[in-house]
């Protein structure tokens, strides 16, 4: 790992975190060769350009909307949209990629339009449509998951508006990226692998908490970390951690890690989607 850390250093000064960096070196592990996202010689480059699409994407977001706008609407149904998201995917077999992008769009359209109850169902499957059709190599059309002609031309129009607040824009720095990218250069043994699958469950957790989308994508991925990391008993000075591999350090992410807490808890009472997701890995971990 010594390669690594002489190319990362901490974030002592973020503006300038990967300034005056070697630019080439020679990759050691072979198992990832094939895969170009995971060339660490690039790591530079796809930090710049997450920071980068991480305050485009933060722009677009209201934080505030249940307040400002959505006077018919409730973080209670934004909740149970995010489980008819979840099923959806489920069904149609979608990454988990696309599931988080197509929450970000969520979170979009109702920073910036007002919708009544009766157009819940069709917001967010236009926003499943359109993730899916950006993500999915091969997207179930949407006579799949549309009642009949008069849904489909709802969400047709439904995604122009989107599209068009948008500005075509659709490229997402997502929590679920972030922490990609983040266990792309931490590389730990195999013996860890528990460690990434928890931090992603509780990623998808998060996203139930309307209080989280205010935070930067790339904290709530740290969080999800340090959180499952706890959670895991794993041995861990996290500061020193954080410093090594660039990171966000405790105090920066404490808050997050607590909120991801309270909602799992909640959503464990709540029987939601995500946590009957949870229990299915646990039991196939298990077997």
């Amino acid at each position: 790992m010594e390669y690594i850390q002489k190319m990362i250093r901490p974030f002592t000064d973020r503006s300038n975190y990967y300034v005056n960096q070697p630019n080439s070196f020679k990759r050691k592990e072979s198992k990832h060769t094939h895969d170009p996202q995971q060339v660490l010689l690039y790591i530079k480059q796809i930090f710049f350009t997450l920071q980068t699409q991480q305050n485009v994407n933060m722009s677009f977001l209201n934080p505030n909307y249940f307040l400002d706008i959505q006077s018919d609407l409730n973080p209670e149904m934004r909740a149970q949209m995010i489980d008819e998201v979840h099923k959806l995917c489920t069904t149609h077999k979608a990454q988990r990629r696309t599931f988080h992008q197509t929450i970000y769009l969520l979170d979009v359209y109702l920073s910036t339009n007002r919708i009544f109850t009766a157009q819940i169902e069709s917001i967010y499957k236009t926003c499943y449509f359109i993730a899916s059709k950006y993500e999915e190599i091969y997207p179930s059309p949407l006579w799949r998951y549309a009642h009949d002609r008069d849904e489909m031309q709802e969400i047709f129009q439904m995604e122009k508006e989107l599209l068009s607040i948008l500005d075509f824009k659709l490229v997402t720095a997502s929590s679920y990226v972030w922490l990609n990218y983040y266990w792309t250069i931490i590389n730990i043994v195999e013996k860890t692998n528990n460690w990434l699958s928890y931090s992603l469950l509780l990623l998808d957790v998060a996203v139930y908490n309307i209080n989280i989308i205010k935070y930067e994508p790339s904290k709530i991925a740290c969080a999800s970390l340090f959180t499952s990391a706890i959670m895991l008993n794993i041995s861990i000075n996290w500061n020193s951690f954080a410093s090594q591999y660039g990171l966000h350090f405790q105090h920066e992410i404490k808050e997050i890690s607590n909120l991801i807490m309270i909602t799992l808890k909640e959503s464990v009472n709540l029987k939601r989607e995500i946590v009957k997701h949870m229990q299915l890995q646990k039991d196939k971990d298990i077997s």
